[in-house]
């Protein structure tokens, strides 16, 4: 066997209970999108009116436009959101109202 083959670790695939893991990574990747729109005091995953920059109004269920983990304090103006099919930054946002 290759040295460096029996140092690497192995997943094993087969063993345990099939889709629970997979259940809990979805689980907690739903964590972290509602963590982070508690952070950014956005509706992320509701209905809302966002006013852009420029006048522009969008109306739909506001989403993160990426999955991510983690919000970087000093990224955050780049974040990525999507409503109504329009993807756009946080740094746009003029305003931002829940609607149910």
């Amino acid at each position: 066997m290759n040295p460096v083959t029996q140092l690497q670790g192995q997943l094993d695939f087969q063993s345990g209970q099939g889709t629970d893991g997979y259940s809990a990574w979805v689980a907690v990747r739903q964590m972290a999108v509602e963590a982070a729109a508690q952070k950014l005091n956005l509706p992320v995953g509701h209905s809302a009116e966002v006013w852009l920059r420029g006048g522009i109004r969008l109306r739909g269920k506001l989403h993160l436009a990426s999955d991510v983990l983690f919000i970087e304090e000093d990224r955050v103006r780049n974040l990525a959101l999507e409503l109504d099919g329009v993807t756009f930054k946080y740094a746009e946002i003029e305003s931002c109202v829940r609607l149910d």
